[in-house]
């Protein structure tokens, strides 16, 4: 147990470190959006376009693998939905805003750096497989689901134009483009470029958690604590489970995709959920409630799933 805190810990050591930092105000407001701008538009496109131009294509986009990680993502949504509008007397734009806290994971900042750690260079390739089409696909259910369901929503034709400006405006979805690009082509990028993106790369994890320990101090703690709970168990336990069922008994994937896979998918959701719900106006409260507790909380469940898998 020893040896699995020390993985975890960490990471979540320099999320505290940032969280402290803005709370004592050793960095500013302005200068935390300035470092993330610096994280979204340079060091994690560099990330992603290195690692998406440089992997296995045939060997990482493995269906069994996609299908293990994003149909429970699906389902937790779905479920989520269901308990807003069931359960919680939510509107539907509201509940689709809610569920997207259980739909969308953080699994760059929180679940790149402890794959790494607990599983090495092969279980990240698996987790950057996984990751390479995250964003794209997270967004385009919920904004779909959105648009379509809103009572004030555009319809669905209109979701799906709105879902291509979105992310073509995305730095990230654009440098795994690019990356999906150069694999398929065949380019060599020149040897100073390379590494040039390579030292950018670098920073992006350790700089990426910092700016989330920053920015969670925006954000306070209140309103329904019981219904922000449902939702974090959907993030940080239900989801997970479902990967785990569905890795082992249905596509048996091999220990490692397994054990790669239920860890991206028990991370909790990150600032993403948040601005979703501020896009759309709905279940703004709810969204931060269930980034900052999920956060927090992560630090027990992910250390208790590296543990059940160990």
């Amino acid at each position: 147990m020893l040896a699995i805190a020390g993985i975890v810990l960490p990471v979540f050591l320099v999320v505290l470190f940032g969280f402290v930092a803005s709370r004592l105000r050793l960095i500013e407001d302005g200068e935390v959006d300035t470092l993330l701008r610096f994280i979204t538009r340079f060091a994690v496109t560099a990330l992603l376009f290195r690692a998406v131009a440089t992997i296995d294509l045939a060997k990482a986009l493995d269906p069994a693998i996609l299908a293990s990680y994003y149909l429970p993502a699906f389902v937790s949504f779905a479920l989520g939905i269901i308990a807003a509008r069931s359960f919680f007397g939510q509107r539907p734009g509201e509940a689709v805003a809610s569920g997207f806290t259980a739909l969308f994971a953080n699994s760059l900042f929180l679940g790149l750096p402890i794959v790494e750690r607990a599983y090495g260079t092969e279980g990240l390739a698996i987790a950057l497989a996984i990751l390479a089409i995250h964003a794209p696909t997270m967004y385009l259910v919920g904004i779909v689901s959105m648009e379509s369901t809103a009572r004030d929503g555009a319809g669905f034709v209109s979701a799906l134009g709105k879902v291509a400006r979105t992310l073509t405006r995305n730095p990230l979805f654009v440098a795994v483009v690019a990356g999906f690009m150069s694999n398929l082509i065949g380019i060599t990028l020149p040897v100073p470029l390379n590494e040039a993106l390579g030292l950018m790369a670098q920073a992006a994890l350790p700089l990426g958690m910092f700016g989330i320990g920053a920015t969670l101090t925006r954000y306070k703690l209140g309103g329904d604590l019981v219904q922000t709970g449902v939702f974090v168990a959907l993030s940080l336990l239900i989801r997970p489970l479902l990967v785990i069922v569905l890795a082992a008994w249905v596509f048996r994937l091999d220990p490692l995709a397994l054990k790669v896979t239920a860890m991206m998918a028990a991370m909790p959701g990150g600032i993403n959920i948040y601005l979703f719900a501020v896009l759309y106006r709905r279940s703004e409260a709810l969204a931060a409630n269930v980034m900052l507790m999920g956060t927090v909380g992560a630090i027990v469940t992910v250390t208790a799933w590296l543990a059940i898998l160990t």
